[in-house]
């Protein structure tokens, strides 16, 4: 009876296993559907259009700020979101060594205007010594050697005056590069323009070094600027005074018209719109800068929008001038 059924052991054992798979997968709970985007993507307002992706950024890029010498910060008398004037200072390094070799040059300045005195007063009393030898009729009362002797101390003194005032414009050269030096150490604003970010704090050390992110970061006031990258592929569709929008990304019921203000026609590689300028891919983009004309436009400057500009239908274009592209700043 055992020599019969072993025959049938195996397919029975497989018969099993596929029951037991067919009810753990009957009582599996179904997959989730795919889920909803928390916004919808903006749609393009044209029929024929390009996109691309945009920066908000302020009129000529922002300006991060840094220090030409490194050193502890002494003082930041500015808040992320001030307005300053060009020539209003942003930070200030610990400047008290540079003010001690100020003070020395002047010092060394005044040492050397005073020498330039003291030269001038011998040199007059040689003159006069000589001009007094020299009046004398009678040669026996002044012998020939000690005319010659009064005569060579008026050129010695004519040399040591022009040696103090060499010595004096070394020193006032040295005081007048101690005063830069110094002056170096407080940072001011380059220009009128809005304080985006301040990085730096009061007791820190500020480095000289190139910074991934800047001490102080600056913007010119005035309208926000896009700064729309397009793809090489339909850079050539491009006409700059073409209809173009923008929409905000999380809610595409928000958008804005653009006014055109210039192109930079170089091609570039495509950086990645991380805040990383070392993270690029392998795609070249044309960049456009255009204007939101619209200051109500709720967005806030390093965000990204997306842009549609209206392009002809590709039957009836043709490649413009890239003089004709450029545009002016």
């Amino acid at each position: 009876m055992t020599m019969r059924l072993r025959p049938f052991v195996l397919p029975i054992v497989a018969l099993a296993g596929l029951a037991v798979a067919g009810m753990a997968v009957i009582r599996a709970e179904p997959s989730p559907g795919m889920s909803k985007p928390l916004a919808e993507p903006a749609t393009a307002p044209f029929a024929n259009y390009i996109g691309g992706t945009g920066l908000l950024e302020p009129p000529g890029k922002t300006v991060g700020m840094s220090t030409p010498e490194g050193g502890i910060v002494a003082n930041v008398p500015i808040r992320v979101g001030d307005h300053v004037s060009a020539g209003q200072i942003l930070f200030q390094i610990d400047d008290r060594i540079r003010k001690a070799i100020r003070d020395q040059r002047a010092a060394d300045f005044a040492t050397s205007q005073a020498q330039i005195e003291e030269a001038v007063a011998n040199l007059g009393d040689y003159r006069n010594q000589l001009k007094l030898a020299e009046a004398v009729t009678d040669r026996r009362a002044v012998s020939a050697e000690d005319l010659s002797k009064r005569r060579f101390a008026v050129c010695l003194y004519e040399a040591k005056l022009a040696t103090a005032r060499a010595q004096a414009l070394s020193s006032q050269a040295q005081l007048e590069d101690a005063w830069a030096e110094l002056a170096r150490l407080t940072v001011t604003a380059p220009f009128d323009a809005t304080i985006l970010q301040v990085n730096v704090r009061t007791g820190e050390y500020a480095s000289a070094a190139a910074l991934s992110t800047p001490l102080v970061m600056l913007g010119r006031t005035g309208k926000f600027h896009v700064r729309v990258q397009i793809d090489q592929n339909d850079a050539w569709r491009f006409r700059p005074g073409a209809s173009s929008k923008a929409y905000l990304r999380g809610n595409s019921a928000i958008g804005t018209a653009l006014r055109f203000a210039y192109a930079e026609p170089y091609i570039i590689p495509k950086t990645s719109l991380t805040g990383d300028s070392t993270e690029r891919i392998d795609t070249r983009v044309l960049e456009v800068v255009y204007e939101i004309e619209d200051r109500g436009f709720p967005a806030y400057l390093g965000q990204i929008v997306d842009v549609f500009i209206e392009a002809p239908p590709l039957s009836s274009l043709s490649p413009p001038s890239p003089n004709a592209v450029v545009g002016e700043r």
